[in-house]
């Protein structure tokens, strides 16, 4: 392949990728739309470093976390603890900080636009031709199903001395919402199968009734890839990160997947293997469809139904299903007492 790989996006998989190609010894060129990074709002959050291969960066990390607590419909349900250790980051440091490392050029207020049986892209008054590398480019090329999501920074006292990921899942609208502590205060949101103002009421009342006294900024919303996999090409370039559907459906948990398919695409470019067939036989492939699976069959139950089954799946297997590991020995282990349960789980897990 050639010494340079274009890559269209600047996100988590761009990123990934920008650092992959120069631990193979190749160039990349970062043409990204927006005048700075991290512009889409994101729950900044990394549950776990399973299979990532781009190290954090230290000056990005906000909050090291090893805890978890999941509720359902504002009950608690299980806690996790002691099995991962996770990350909140500022996504722009953490972002820059990792192109920055890989020496790639970056090019901001640069858009692309396939064309030709390629692509072009306007940056800094030149128009330059594309025709191969990798795009990601975010949800906007994305074809499968969306939520939307809505977030906000919350700030009291009590929030700075929070260290664990909160989830509260709502049965009614096959979302949750969630607390991550920051640097300083927490970051607050609800995603879901609900319009948007519907999703930004729920917010409102959630964080007066859960973070009661807490200062709530503005919120800020973005469309989330649900749907699985979206593998292919646009204008040359090879799909990753949310464009190709790298976003784990039943969390929304994004920056790691989407790292994963960049640096697997551009390992697959440098050795001339086909791309998109790399990234449709990688682990987090197979972890998004079975989550995928499960989510379809979460939206066909009523509320009753969706709220007894997260309620009744023990912690070790929220673990595995949750952080996309899908290990199906652990998973079964801890079912032995609900083997009933675990052959459910396991039809979604094998996808029979």
């Amino acid at each position: 392949m050639a010494e340079t790989v274009y890559i269209v996006g600047a996100g988590p998989a761009g990123a990934a990728a920008a650092y992959t190609a120069s631990r193979l010894g190749l160039k990349a060129v970062v043409f990204e739309a927006n005048p700075r990074l991290a512009v889409k709002p994101c729950g900044q959050g990394i549950p776990t470093l399973e299979g990532l291969e781009v190290p954090i960066p230290r000056e990005s990390v906000q909050r090291v976390v090893r805890r978890a607590v999941l509720y359902v419909d504002g009950e608690k349900a299980v806690e996790v603890s002691g099995g991962f250790e996770g990350y909140v980051v500022d996504k722009e440091l953490f972002l820059r900080s990792i192109i920055e490392s890989s020496g790639a050029e970056l090019l901001t207020s640069s858009h692309f636009r396939p064309c030709c049986g390629g692509g072009v892209v306007r940056a800094g008054g030149q128009v330059v031709e594309v025709r191969s590398g990798l795009l990601a480019g975010g949800v906007a090329f994305y074809g499968g199903e969306k939520i939307y999501a809505v977030q906000a920074v919350a700030e009291s006292p009590e929030l700075d001395s929070l260290n664990e990921l909160i989830f509260d899942f709502d049965t009614s609208i096959v979302g949750y919402y969630w607390v991550f502590p920051l640097a300083s205060g927490a970051e607050v949101g609800v995603g879901g199968f609900a319009p948007v103002d519907e999703l930004v009421a729920r917010l409102r009342r959630f964080a007066e009734s859960r973070l009661e006294g807490a200062r709530v900024g503005p919120l800020r919303g973005a469309p989330i890839a649900v749907g699985g996999l979206d593998l292919g090409a646009v204008g040359g370039l090879v799909k990753v990160g949310e464009a190709a559907g790298f976003v784990m459906p039943l969390t929304g948990e994004g920056i790691r997947p989407s790292m994963i398919s960049g640096s697997e695409a551009v390992k697959a470019l440098a050795s001339g293997e086909d791309p998109v067939r790399r990234l449709a036989s990688l682990r987090i492939s197979r972890a998004i469809a079975v989550q995928r699976r499960i989510l379809q069959a979460v939206k066909s139950m009523s509320p009753r139904e969706r709220g007894s089954l997260l309620k009744s799946i023990p912690a070790a297997a929220h673990a595995e299903i949750a952080l996309g590991t899908m290990r199906v020995d652990r998973i079964l282990a801890s079912m032995a007492s609900r083997p009933d349960l675990a052959l459910r789980l396991l039809r979604y897990v094998v996808g029979s």
